[in-house]
């Protein structure tokens, strides 16, 4: 249990029991006492004593907004504590109520009581086990539809031919992953105040027992995304979010930036930091989580970025936003290459070198997120699109449309170690629902048609990385697990 579960279970529990003493105090048929207002005043102390600490735990943030919309996001930790604390608030809740109870219902109302106060140990007992097991239990929870559940009770499926097991656990949550020159998995994480903490590391499989070990290798990044090698050198996809004032207006700054990462003395770790591409739009509102984020090489060598915009239906007011860039590996001849995305998200390299990435539309629309052939010079509807039925004219319609979820990672693979009907596919994760897709795509009078086929299911399912050899390692963000799928042949 972390901290900010500790303040939702006091601020519940502290809740109930002020709660409970107040109304007592204005029961029908009793008397007002000094006794009954004290107690009250006691119950509403320590409420504000909770909140009064939440505030200066978490500085900058109203502890009150943040906790109800912790519970409206259905955050399962958050439920759990507060169920938690509403059990242990009920006792003292319920004690103003238990004395100059009419006689005719006093041993109904005790007995009552005692159960009630039964009940309420035997509902800590269970939450606390939920707390607990809430990473067991995630696979369960997740979105999914009655078809899925019965198809699939344990929340986890995939294709026959291939092994799925966990690869790693990871020490905090995994974002994006990508496989090295060196065949080695590569994986970006951050947290900590605004998701400044930022980190790169390395996975690396002892050739004996096979036991993963995780390495830090770049550090001090602000919110690092994506990632990409190219010529050895690693380039990492970040941001930050902080404002700059001028002479009385207050703006965003652009804070969006494509670092080169470089291990010069042979170490294994990243010592030379150079940012190639700057004043990107980055972390900004509405919505500060639309910043830059996948990134790739391209066969003409050139570097794309994906930039999200930060309205919602709203033209961009920048112009980089809701754009692929293309650049030089150095920055240099940076320019917009596709716009009228929302937030796009991952971007790779198909069939024929052509460019795919993935969209995120508004979740309140249910105009559904896409998957796209990226063409140069085009536009693809945001933010005037209202989905695939009404593009608007004279911009590219989306290869698919989810309507049910979040696609996000997406991934290419053509190796020899893999079956046809494996290889020339591009493989794209749904988080909401876990899925993840396998697509054929076919050319067909100069367009692409899409297949989409059920690959595997695993639970919160963010990135795809695919190795040389075939293996495929996909990245679950609430578990913090990378798992691997390898083909049985």
């Amino acid at each position: 249990m972390q901290s900010e579960h500790i303040v939702t279970f006091m601020t519940f529990a502290a809740l109930t029991w002020s709660l409970g003493a107040t109304l007592a105090m204005f029961r029908v048929g009793q008397r007002l006492t000094s006794r009954s207002i004290c107690y009250a005043l006691i119950s509403l102390g320590v409420l504000a004593g909770v909140l009064w600490v939440d505030s200066k735990v978490s500085l900058g943030r109203n502890s009150v907004i943040y906790l109800l919309g912790s519970l409206w996001s259905a955050d399962l930790h958050h439920l759990t504590a507060a169920a938690m604390g509403v059990c242990v608030g009920f006792g003292p809740a319920m004690w103003p109520w238990q004395s100059e109870w009419e006689k005719p219902v006093a041993g109904f109302l005790a007995k009552t009581r005692k159960v009630s106060v039964l009940a309420s140990i035997v509902a800590c007992f269970v939450f606390s086990g939920l707390m607990a097991s809430q990473d067991q239990l995630r696979p369960y929870l997740v979105n999914r539809g009655l078809d899925g559940i019965l198809q699939s009770p344990v929340g986890y499926q995939h294709d026959p031919a291939f092994v799925l097991e966990p690869y790693y656990e990871c020490l905090s949550h995994p974002i994006r992953i990508a496989v090295g020159p060196d065949g080695r998995l590569h994986a970006t994480r951050f947290k900590g105040v605004a998701l400044q903490e930022g980190v790169v590391v390395r996975f690396a499989p002892d050739s004996r027992t096979g036991t993963v070990t995780e390495t830090v290798i770049a550090e001090n990044l602000n919110r690092p995304f994506g990632l990409a090698f190219h010529e050895g050198d690693l380039y990492v996809s970040r941001t930050g979010h902080y404002l700059r004032a001028r002479h009385g207006t207050v703006t965003e700054a652009n804070t969006g930036a494509v670092t080169l990462l470089r291990d010069t003395n042979g170490d294994g770790l990243m010592d030379y930091y150079h940012d190639v591409v700057t004043e990107l739009p980055g972390a900004q509102g509405p919505d500060p989580l639309h910043q830059n984020n996948g990134i790739t090489f391209g066969p003409d060598g050139f570097l794309y970025v994906t930039v999200g915009a930060h309205s919602d239906r709203t033209p961009p007011t920048g112009a980089y936003e809701g754009t692929i860039l293309r650049s030089r590996p150095d920055g240099s001849e940076l320019g917009v290459f596709a716009r009228g995305f929302r937030n796009p998200f991952d971007v790779a390299f198909g069939p024929g070198a052509d460019l795919f990435c993935t969209d995120n539309d508004s979740s309140s629309t249910g105009y559904g997120d896409e998957l796209n052939h990226v063409v140069e010079d085009q536009h693809y509807g945001f933010p005037y699109d209202e989905g695939k039925d009404r593009h608007p004219q004279g911009t590219i319609e989306p290869l698919l449309v989810e309507k049910k979820g979040t696609l996000q990672g997406i991934a290419y693979t053509t190796s020899e170690r893999l079956p046809e009907e494996y290889r020339d596919c591009l493989y794209v994760a749904n988080y909401a629902s876990g899925e993840i897709y396998r697509v054929r795509l076919t050319l067909e009078n100069g367009r692409y048609r899409a297949e989409r086929t059920l690959f595997a299911r695993i639970p919160e399912a963010l990135d795809i990385a695919i190795d040389p050899d075939g293996t495929i390692y996909v990245s679950c963000y609430g578990s913090k697990i990378i798992y691997r799928l390898t083909y049985k042949g």
